[in-house]
Protein backbone atom coordinates (compact mmCIF):
# COMPACT_ATOMS: atom_id res chain seq x y z
CA UNK A 1 0.00 0.00 0.00
CA UNK A 2 2.80 2.40 0.91
CA UNK A 3 4.66 1.60 -2.33
CA UNK A 4 1.56 2.41 -4.36
CA UNK A 5 1.20 5.72 -2.56
CA UNK A 6 4.85 6.60 -3.25
CA UNK A 7 4.40 5.79 -6.95
CA UNK A 8 1.20 7.85 -7.08
CA UNK A 9 2.91 10.79 -5.36
CA UNK A 10 5.87 10.59 -7.73
CA UNK A 11 3.53 10.68 -10.72
CA UNK A 12 1.97 13.87 -9.36
CA UNK A 13 5.21 15.65 -8.49
CA UNK A 14 7.74 14.37 -11.05
CA UNK A 15 8.12 15.70 -14.57
CA UNK A 16 9.18 12.26 -15.76
CA UNK A 17 5.55 11.13 -15.94
CA UNK A 18 4.30 14.06 -17.99
CA UNK A 19 3.38 12.88 -21.52
CA UNK A 20 5.48 15.55 -23.22
CA UNK A 21 8.53 14.67 -21.14
CA UNK A 22 8.21 10.89 -21.26
CA UNK A 23 7.64 10.84 -25.03
CA UNK A 24 10.88 12.66 -25.82
CA UNK A 25 12.78 10.77 -23.13
CA UNK A 26 11.68 7.50 -24.72
CA UNK A 27 12.71 8.73 -28.19
CA UNK A 28 16.19 9.65 -26.96
CA UNK A 29 16.70 6.43 -25.00
CA UNK A 30 15.70 4.30 -28.00
CA UNK A 31 17.74 6.33 -30.49
CA UNK A 32 21.06 6.32 -28.61
CA UNK A 33 21.83 2.60 -29.18
CA UNK A 34 20.67 2.93 -32.78
CA UNK A 35 23.09 5.82 -33.36
CA UNK A 36 25.91 3.98 -31.59
CA UNK A 37 25.39 0.93 -33.76
CA UNK A 38 25.38 3.06 -36.91
CA UNK A 39 28.67 4.65 -35.90
CA UNK A 40 30.27 1.28 -35.13
CA UNK A 41 29.00 -0.44 -38.30
CA UNK A 42 30.32 2.36 -40.51
CA UNK A 43 33.51 2.78 -38.45
CA UNK A 44 32.72 6.49 -38.15
CA UNK A 45 33.88 7.07 -34.57
CA UNK A 46 36.00 10.04 -35.64
CA UNK A 47 33.71 11.38 -38.38
CA UNK A 48 32.37 14.89 -37.92
CA UNK A 49 28.74 13.83 -38.33
CA UNK A 50 29.08 11.12 -35.67
CA UNK A 51 30.79 13.39 -33.14
CA UNK A 52 28.26 16.17 -33.70
CA UNK A 53 25.28 13.79 -33.56
CA UNK A 54 26.40 12.37 -30.19
CA UNK A 55 27.00 15.87 -28.84
CA UNK A 56 23.53 16.95 -29.96
CA UNK A 57 21.89 13.91 -28.36
CA UNK A 58 23.62 14.74 -25.07
CA UNK A 59 22.57 18.37 -25.45
CA UNK A 60 18.99 17.25 -26.04
CA UNK A 61 19.10 15.24 -22.80
CA UNK A 62 20.42 18.28 -20.91
CA UNK A 63 17.62 20.47 -22.26
CA UNK A 64 15.06 17.81 -21.39
CA UNK A 65 16.34 17.68 -17.79
CA UNK A 66 15.76 21.45 -17.65
CA UNK A 67 12.25 20.83 -19.06
CA UNK A 68 13.04 22.88 -22.20
CA UNK A 69 11.10 20.45 -24.34
CA UNK A 70 10.77 22.60 -27.48
CA UNK A 71 14.52 23.18 -27.65
CA UNK A 72 15.25 19.52 -26.86
CA UNK A 73 13.07 18.32 -29.75
CA UNK A 74 14.78 20.65 -32.23
CA UNK A 75 18.25 19.53 -31.15
CA UNK A 76 17.19 15.88 -31.27
CA UNK A 77 15.81 16.23 -34.79
CA UNK A 78 19.08 17.81 -35.91
CA UNK A 79 21.02 14.88 -34.47
CA UNK A 80 18.83 12.41 -36.38
CA UNK A 81 19.31 14.31 -39.63
CA UNK A 82 23.10 14.13 -39.26
CA UNK A 83 22.81 10.35 -39.32
CA UNK A 84 22.05 10.57 -43.05
CA UNK A 85 25.79 11.02 -43.64
CA UNK A 86 26.37 7.50 -42.34
CA UNK A 87 23.63 5.83 -44.36
CA UNK A 88 23.96 3.73 -47.49
CA UNK A 89 22.41 4.81 -50.78
CA UNK A 90 19.48 2.41 -50.50
CA UNK A 91 18.67 3.72 -47.02
CA UNK A 92 18.65 7.34 -48.17
CA UNK A 93 16.52 6.34 -51.17
CA UNK A 94 13.93 4.68 -48.89
CA UNK A 95 13.83 7.72 -46.61
CA UNK A 96 13.40 10.04 -49.60
CA UNK A 97 10.42 8.02 -50.82
CA UNK A 98 8.85 8.04 -47.34
CA UNK A 99 9.27 11.82 -47.16
CA UNK A 100 7.49 12.22 -50.49
CA UNK A 101 4.61 10.15 -49.11
CA UNK A 102 4.47 12.28 -45.95
CA UNK A 103 4.34 15.68 -47.68
CA UNK A 104 0.54 15.40 -48.01
CA UNK A 105 0.34 16.36 -44.32
CA UNK A 106 2.34 19.58 -44.78
CA UNK A 107 1.25 23.02 -45.92
CA UNK A 108 1.52 23.91 -49.59
CA UNK A 109 4.82 25.75 -49.79
CA UNK A 110 6.69 23.17 -47.72
CA UNK A 111 5.15 20.39 -49.78
CA UNK A 112 6.26 22.00 -53.03
CA UNK A 113 9.75 22.68 -51.65
CA UNK A 114 10.28 19.06 -50.60
CA UNK A 115 8.96 17.72 -53.89
CA UNK A 116 11.27 20.03 -55.82
CA UNK A 117 14.22 18.66 -53.81
CA UNK A 118 13.39 14.95 -53.99
CA UNK A 119 10.96 14.40 -56.86
CA UNK A 120 7.28 14.73 -57.63
CA UNK A 121 6.41 11.15 -56.62
CA UNK A 122 8.02 7.91 -55.47
CA UNK A 123 8.32 6.59 -59.01
CA UNK A 124 10.38 9.63 -60.00
CA UNK A 125 12.97 8.95 -57.30
CA UNK A 126 15.32 6.37 -58.78
CA UNK A 127 18.63 7.49 -57.31
CA UNK A 128 19.48 8.20 -53.71
CA UNK A 129 19.64 11.93 -52.90
CA UNK A 130 22.77 13.31 -51.32
CA UNK A 131 22.84 13.60 -47.53
CA UNK A 132 22.76 17.40 -47.82
CA UNK A 133 19.62 17.32 -50.01
CA UNK A 134 17.91 14.82 -47.72
CA UNK A 135 18.78 16.95 -44.69
CA UNK A 136 17.19 20.03 -46.30
CA UNK A 137 14.00 18.10 -47.09
CA UNK A 138 13.80 16.56 -43.61
CA UNK A 139 14.45 19.94 -42.04
CA UNK A 140 11.41 21.38 -43.84
CA UNK A 141 9.30 18.49 -42.57
CA UNK A 142 10.57 18.77 -38.98
CA UNK A 143 10.04 22.54 -39.00
CA UNK A 144 6.38 22.00 -39.88
CA UNK A 145 5.81 19.71 -36.89
CA UNK A 146 7.79 21.99 -34.59
CA UNK A 147 5.58 24.90 -35.63
CA UNK A 148 2.46 22.80 -35.19
CA UNK A 149 3.50 21.90 -31.66
CA UNK A 150 4.29 25.54 -30.91
CA UNK A 151 0.84 26.61 -32.14
CA UNK A 152 -0.78 23.98 -29.94
CA UNK A 153 1.23 25.27 -27.00
CA UNK A 154 0.12 28.88 -27.62
CA UNK A 155 -3.51 27.82 -27.95
CA UNK A 156 -3.31 25.68 -24.82
CA UNK A 157 -1.85 28.52 -22.76
CA UNK A 158 -4.52 30.92 -24.00
CA UNK A 159 -7.35 28.49 -23.29
CA UNK A 160 -5.94 27.93 -19.80
CA UNK A 161 -5.94 31.68 -19.17
CA UNK A 162 -9.49 32.11 -20.46
CA UNK A 163 -10.88 29.19 -18.47
CA UNK A 164 -9.22 30.53 -15.33
CA UNK A 165 -10.90 33.90 -15.98
CA UNK A 166 -14.19 32.10 -16.63
CA UNK A 167 -13.90 30.30 -13.29
CA UNK A 168 -13.17 33.60 -11.51
CA UNK A 169 -16.16 35.29 -13.19
CA UNK A 170 -18.53 32.45 -12.24
CA UNK A 171 -17.19 32.39 -8.69
CA UNK A 172 -17.68 36.15 -8.48
CA UNK A 173 -21.27 35.81 -9.67
CA UNK A 174 -21.95 33.09 -7.10
CA UNK A 175 -20.53 35.23 -4.28
CA UNK A 176 -22.38 38.31 -5.53
CA UNK A 177 -25.67 36.38 -5.77
CA UNK A 178 -25.30 35.03 -2.24
CA UNK A 179 -24.59 38.52 -0.89
CA UNK A 180 -27.52 40.32 -2.51
CA UNK A 181 -30.03 37.52 -1.83
CA UNK A 182 -29.00 37.49 1.82
CA UNK A 183 -29.51 41.26 1.98
CA UNK A 184 -32.63 41.68 -0.17
CA UNK A 185 -34.15 38.21 -0.29
CA UNK A 186 -34.66 35.81 -3.20
CA UNK A 187 -37.02 38.26 -4.98
CA UNK A 188 -34.66 41.08 -5.85
CA UNK A 189 -36.33 44.51 -5.81
CA UNK A 190 -36.21 46.66 -8.91
CA UNK A 191 -34.83 49.60 -6.91
CA UNK A 192 -31.44 48.07 -6.07
CA UNK A 193 -28.73 50.62 -5.32
CA UNK A 194 -26.73 51.63 -8.39
CA UNK A 195 -23.58 50.17 -6.83
CA UNK A 196 -25.24 46.74 -6.57
CA UNK A 197 -26.50 47.04 -10.14
CA UNK A 198 -23.07 48.03 -11.45
CA UNK A 199 -21.28 45.15 -9.76
CA UNK A 200 -23.79 42.63 -11.14
CA UNK A 201 -23.77 44.14 -14.62
CA UNK A 202 -19.98 44.14 -14.67
CA UNK A 203 -19.77 40.51 -13.56
CA UNK A 204 -22.30 39.33 -16.14
CA UNK A 205 -20.65 41.48 -18.78
CA UNK A 206 -17.34 39.80 -18.03
CA UNK A 207 -19.04 36.40 -18.20
CA UNK A 208 -20.43 37.16 -21.66
CA UNK A 209 -17.18 38.61 -23.00
CA UNK A 210 -15.10 35.69 -21.69
CA UNK A 211 -17.50 33.23 -23.30
CA UNK A 212 -17.18 35.13 -26.57
CA UNK A 213 -13.37 35.17 -26.27
CA UNK A 214 -13.28 31.39 -25.76
CA UNK A 215 -15.34 30.81 -28.91
CA UNK A 216 -13.19 33.30 -30.81
CA UNK A 217 -10.00 31.55 -29.70
CA UNK A 218 -11.39 28.15 -30.66
CA UNK A 219 -11.99 29.48 -34.16
CA UNK A 220 -8.56 31.15 -34.33
CA UNK A 221 -6.72 28.02 -33.15
CA UNK A 222 -7.39 26.54 -36.59
CA UNK A 223 -5.25 29.22 -38.20
CA UNK A 224 -2.03 28.12 -39.86
CA UNK A 225 -0.17 31.29 -38.86
CA UNK A 226 1.68 31.41 -35.56
CA UNK A 227 1.62 35.22 -35.47
CA UNK A 228 -2.18 35.24 -35.45
CA UNK A 229 -2.39 32.79 -32.56
CA UNK A 230 0.43 34.53 -30.72
CA UNK A 231 -1.35 37.88 -30.90
CA UNK A 232 -4.74 36.35 -30.03
CA UNK A 233 -3.97 36.57 -26.29
CA UNK A 234 -3.85 40.37 -26.51
CA UNK A 235 -6.93 40.38 -28.76
CA UNK A 236 -8.89 38.08 -26.46
CA UNK A 237 -8.06 40.07 -23.32
CA UNK A 238 -9.01 43.30 -25.08
CA UNK A 239 -12.33 41.73 -26.18
CA UNK A 240 -13.06 40.83 -22.56
CA UNK A 241 -12.58 44.37 -21.25
CA UNK A 242 -14.32 45.97 -24.22
CA UNK A 243 -17.28 43.64 -23.70
CA UNK A 244 -17.44 44.55 -20.00
CA UNK A 245 -17.30 48.24 -20.92
CA UNK A 246 -20.16 47.76 -23.39
CA UNK A 247 -22.29 46.11 -20.69
CA UNK A 248 -21.76 49.12 -18.39
CA UNK A 249 -22.59 51.47 -21.26
CA UNK A 250 -25.85 49.66 -22.06
CA UNK A 251 -26.85 49.67 -18.38
CA UNK A 252 -26.20 53.42 -18.01
CA UNK A 253 -28.09 54.05 -21.24
CA UNK A 254 -31.12 52.11 -20.03
CA UNK A 255 -31.08 53.99 -16.73
CA UNK A 256 -30.70 57.40 -18.38
CA UNK A 257 -33.36 59.75 -19.71
CA UNK A 258 -32.38 58.78 -23.27
CA UNK A 259 -33.90 55.31 -22.81
CA UNK A 260 -37.40 56.72 -23.20
CA UNK A 261 -36.71 58.17 -26.66
CA UNK A 262 -35.01 55.16 -28.24
CA UNK A 263 -36.28 51.61 -28.63
CA UNK A 264 -33.56 48.98 -28.13
CA UNK A 265 -35.66 45.99 -27.09
CA UNK A 266 -39.07 44.61 -27.93
CA UNK A 267 -39.68 43.68 -24.29
CA UNK A 268 -40.07 45.51 -21.00
CA UNK A 269 -37.26 45.51 -18.46
CA UNK A 270 -38.74 44.76 -15.05
CA UNK A 271 -35.93 43.92 -12.66
CA UNK A 272 -32.27 43.20 -11.94
CA UNK A 273 -32.24 39.83 -13.68
CA UNK A 274 -33.28 41.52 -16.93
CA UNK A 275 -30.37 43.94 -16.65
CA UNK A 276 -27.97 41.09 -15.88
CA UNK A 277 -29.15 39.09 -18.91
CA UNK A 278 -28.73 42.18 -21.11
CA UNK A 279 -25.25 42.70 -19.63
CA UNK A 280 -24.27 39.18 -20.64
CA UNK A 281 -25.47 39.76 -24.21
CA UNK A 282 -23.70 43.13 -24.30
CA UNK A 283 -20.43 41.50 -23.26
CA UNK A 284 -20.88 38.59 -25.65
CA UNK A 285 -21.53 40.64 -28.76
CA UNK A 286 -20.74 44.24 -29.68
CA UNK A 287 -23.76 44.42 -31.96
CA UNK A 288 -26.04 45.53 -29.13
CA UNK A 289 -23.72 48.42 -28.26
CA UNK A 290 -23.47 49.35 -31.95
CA UNK A 291 -27.25 49.34 -32.19
CA UNK A 292 -27.51 51.60 -29.14
CA UNK A 293 -24.87 54.01 -30.46
CA UNK A 294 -26.55 54.15 -33.87
CA UNK A 295 -29.88 54.84 -32.20
CA UNK A 296 -28.40 57.78 -30.25
CA UNK A 297 -26.56 59.16 -33.25
CA UNK A 298 -29.70 58.78 -35.35
CA UNK A 299 -31.69 60.82 -32.85
CA UNK A 300 -29.04 63.55 -32.92
CA UNK A 301 -29.18 63.65 -36.72
CA UNK A 302 -32.96 63.98 -36.69
CA UNK A 303 -32.75 66.88 -34.24
CA UNK A 304 -30.09 68.56 -36.41
CA UNK A 305 -32.21 68.18 -39.55
CA UNK A 306 -35.25 69.70 -37.84
CA UNK A 307 -33.18 72.70 -36.81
Amino acid sequence: MWDRFRIFWKRLTSQEYLPRYSRLAGEIDSYEPQLERRINDTKSQGANWAVQAKELVNKSKELLDKFKIDEAWKVFHTAKRLEYFGMKDEERLAIAKSLVEEVAKLNEWRREAILSLLGKDKAAIITAPSPETLIMAADLKDEHYNNQYYKNKLSRNLFRLLFNLLFIAIAGIVVYTCCITRKYGSDLPADLPHSSYLVGVLLFGFLGSITSAILFTRYLSGSSRITEIGSSQVISISKIFVGAAFSIFIYLLLKSSIAGSIKLFAFTIDGPLDYFAIAFVSGYSERLASKAINAIVGKDKEVGEKK
